[in-house]
C-alpha cells in the first residue's frame, strides 16, 4: 500500500484490488456499517466486491466459492492529477449504499492486479454486487440484477 504523505497528518486513502478478491483499503477512513448511526474508524479493511459475503459490507472469503472474477486493468479516465488531494479532508468516508455500491467520499489512492502502478480518484462509487462490467467501478448493473445488501 502507498504511504505517500499528502496532507500534514495524514496519508493518502490507499485501495487495492486484491485480484479476484476484496477491495483492501487502508489509511484514515470512517465506515458507515449497517444499522449503525454513526462512521466507524478504521485503519484498515476488506470490503466485499464479489456481492457474496455474508458479512457485507466486508469480505468473508465468498468470492472463492462464488467464482468472482475481476474484469481486466483499471479504467484511469477519470483519475485525478497525480498530487491533488482534494478538499484535505481528514480521512476518507466509506458508505456503501443500500442494494447498491460503495461511495468513497474523499482522494483514493487505487491499484491492483491487471494495473501498472496506481492513479488517484476522488469521490469515486466501487462496485459491490460483482457484477460491473467496469470493475471496480460501478456501473448501474445493481439495478438490473437480484443484488440485495444493506446499506444507507
Amino acid at each position: 500500500m502507498s504511504s505517500e504523505t499528502v496532507r500534514e497528518g495524514g496519508e493518502v486513502c490507499a485501495v487495492r484490488c486484491n485480484g479476484d478478491g476484496p477491495l483492501l483499503v487502508q489509511g484514515s477512513l470512517r465506515v458507515f456499517e449497517p444499522g449503525a448511526e454513526e462512521a466507524v474508524g478504521k485503519s484498515r479493511a476488506a470490503f466485499c466486491r464479489c456481492g457474496h459475503s455474508a458479512n457485507k459490507p466486508y469480505c468473508d472469503g465468498a468470492h472463492r466459492d462464488a467464482g468472482f472474477e475481476a474484469s481486466g486493468p483499471i479504467d484511469t479516465r477519470r483519475a485525478v492529477a497525480e498530487d491533488f488531494t482534494g478538499d484535505a479532508a481528514p480521512e476518507v468516508v466509506v458508505t456503501p449504499h443500500a442494494n447498491g455500491p460503495y461511495h468513497f467520499d474523499g482522494v483514493i489512492e487505487l491499484s491492483g492486479e491487471g494495473h501498472e502502478g496506481s492513479a488517484r480518484f476522488e469521490k469515486p462509487w466501487l462496485c459491490r454486487c460483482g457484477a460491473s462490467k467496469n470493475k471496480p467501478f460501478c456501473d448501474g448493473t445493481h439495478k438490473e440484477i437480484p443484488f440485495e445488501a444493506e446499506g444507507l
